[in-house]
């Protein structure tokens, strides 16, 4: 348990309700094993006596003190006593303790959700969304499951072990004849070793169980998002033979867990039956009597029970370790973005952008080198070059999406790295090629740009991005409820809201990243006007593949790409950089 040990703080909260749930425990685990052996000992002899069957004179002095005459019926009544005092504490203990494990697993799955959204995006890039997704609800979930079972059976058990060895021994000592029986007791730490043994293969093998679940779900979320592509190329049968590796592989790993997790059982059986077997064998030797034997053989067998069932729960324990170590990738993974620890106030910023002898790399490849720009504020640049000569990757810079490896980034003469990463984004508006839409209302989906706005201010927004007409004209107006990613609106519908959006957050810098380059040509002529408004008085990067939608820049960036990085090849006007930026010229030329 030293593994969960740095997690027991979300218990803090529920400690109360955490120690009625032990206490319920104990009590239910040790009513059961100790009632039924003293039952069979010194109750049922008074119930089934020969003769009269209210032999107050063979009862023992503890029951004829609380029965009386009424010995017969108190007798009786031991038995449902028993299972009611078991049953209800372990009812309370069940829901107590799993309601702590579900407000813990909550908690956990939060906090895992909580830090994907401020690790930075070069983390996400390096992960599968699926495997993501896979740890965020398919790990927790396991989590869950094993917590709720493993702190319900690590309270029940002890009280139920505890409870059946002391019987045991009280028994033993009160007829020497049966010590022998002490024998079998012998054999219950030795159960440990196949329990241990066990569960460090089980370990192993859940880890790669996990993995793979993953991969499945990474392949399915996948598939999901590029339903178009797959029946145009006709990928079906491809994508189906891919789960099915991917499934037959999971199933491997989870036969190797399964293996392991039921030899533990037959295991402690096993070696449980030796060791009664012995007891049995010397006590018969030594004339033991059915009718003691039976008692003891039930205490004995009482304190298997519980000695089996932590088998099994040590199995679980090693499943939610590999769980746990997937979700502490998540949680423990160092964040490449950090903010300073006095970040310097800022307010609104002019939009004043300086690069300096910046460089950055992904991983060990690099993606722009010498970068040295100077962008006054109020200038609309246009980004133009080949695929992947890092334009994505500038303005990326600006919002502090990733750090300069080398160099650096100021704005108003500020460096990124002292601002506060909240700050310095709440002067950033971006409208990116797949426009992004939520599940919520068209209204919600508009407030992302600046909570809390009247819906004045709201309503004005998507005038500006000539998106309130179409919007008056649906069923709901702007309370419509969208689907996921914006289903029910056409694309050209789609980025207008976004567009709204920025409008809304009325940001003095704005990056327009290809924010046309998947609409039709009227939809383009359209938002292309929303976008000129919306650039007027803001320092506008605007990152473009077709040379139609950069008319309004004035100032152009030409990215060419190196084998150590893109670079800025040409920055001027257009009638500039055309008479003297070969690479400009070509793609200029190749598109009119």
């Amino acid at each position: 348990m030293k593994r969960f040990k740095p997690y027991f703080h979300y218990l803090k909260p529920l400690r109360i309700k955490l120690a009625i749930g032990i206490i319920a425990g104990l009590i239910g685990g040790a009513a059961m094993s100790a009632g039924l052996p003293l039952m069979m000992k010194h109750v049922f002899p008074v119930i089934f006596a020969d003769g009269n069957t209210g032999m107050t004179e063979e009862a023992p002095a503890w029951l004829q003190a609380i029965a009386g005459s009424n010995i017969l019926i108190v007798a009786c009544l031991m038995l449902p006593a028993v299972f009611i005092i078991s049953g209800v504490t372990t009812y309370i203990s069940k829901l107590l303790l799993n309601y702590v494990g579900l407000r813990v697993l909550e908690s956990i799955r939060i906090d895992v959700f909580r830090r994907l959204q401020y690790l930075s995006l070069s983390f996400h890039g390096k992960q599968k969304g699926g495997d993501l997704l896979s740890r965020v609800m398919g790990d927790t979930s396991l989590m869950q499951q094993v917590l709720s079972k493993v702190v319900f059976d690590m309270v029940v058990l002890p009280g139920a072990l505890l409870g059946s060895i002391a019987t045991l021994i009280y028994l033993c000592m009160e007829d020497s004849s049966v010590l022998s029986m002490l024998i079998g007791l012998i054999t219950i730490p030795i159960c440990v070793f196949p329990i241990r043994a066990l569960a460090k293969r089980l370990a192993k093998k859940a880890a790669l169980m996990m993995g793979k679940q993953g991969d499945m779900s990474a392949t399915v979320a996948e598939n999901l998002a590029s339903q178009p592509v797959v029946r145009a190329y006709l990928m079906e049968e491809d994508q189906v033979t891919k789960l099915k590796e991917d499934t037959s592989k999971f199933l491997t790993f989870n036969m190797g867990v399964l293996k392991y997790r039921y030899l533990i059982s037959p295991s402690v059986e096993i070696v449980s039956a030796i060791g009664v077997g012995i007891a049995i064998y010397l006590g018969a030797k030594q004339g033991l009597t059915l009718d003691k034997f039976l008692p003891l053989l039930i205490a004995l067998y009482a304190a298997y029970g519980p000695i089996k069932k932590i088998g099994n729960l040590s199995s679980m324990i090693k499943e939610g370790e590999a769980a746990l170590d997937r979700l502490e990738y998540i949680l423990l993974s160092n964040d490449e973005v950090l903010d300073p620890v006095n970040p310097q106030e800022i307010g609104r910023l002019k939009g004043n952008i300086d690069f300096i002898d910046c460089d950055f790399s992904y991983g060990k490849d690099p993606i722009l080198t010498d970068i040295n720009v100077k962008v006054k504020a109020g200038e609309t640049i246009a980004l133009v070059g080949e695929s992947g000569a890092g334009k994505s990757t500038f303005v990326s810079l600006i919002p502090r999406f990733f750090e300069v490896g080398k160099g650096e980034v100021r704005v108003d003469g500020i460096l990124l790295s002292d601002m506060s990463q909240s700050s310095l984004r709440k002067n950033i508006a971006i409208v990116s090629q797949q426009p992004l839409l939520f599940q919520g209302t068209i209204a919600e989906n508009i407030l992302i740009g600046k909570k809390g706005s009247p819906m004045s201010e709201v309503i004005q927004a998507a005038k500006n991005a000539s998106a309130h007409k179409f919007i008056e004209s649906l069923p709901d107006g702007y309370d419509t409820v969208l689907g996921e990613r914006g289903e029910g609106l056409s694309g050209g519908q789609r980025q207008r809201v976004v567009i709204a959006r920025a409008f809304l957050k009325d940001a003095p810098i704005l990056i327009l990243d290809e924010a046309t380059s998947a609409l039709d040509n009227e939809s383009e002529a359209q938002i292309q006007l929303s976008l000129r408004e919306l650039s007027k008085g803001r320092t506008t990067f605007l990152i473009a593949h077709r040379f139609s939608t950069i008319r309004d820049a004035k100032r152009i960036l030409v990215f060419a790409k190196y084998s150590k990085g893109g670079k800025i090849v040409a920055d001027g006007s257009h009638e500039d950089i055309y008479e003297t930026c070969q690479t400009y010229k070509s793609l200029y030329d190749k598109q009119t």
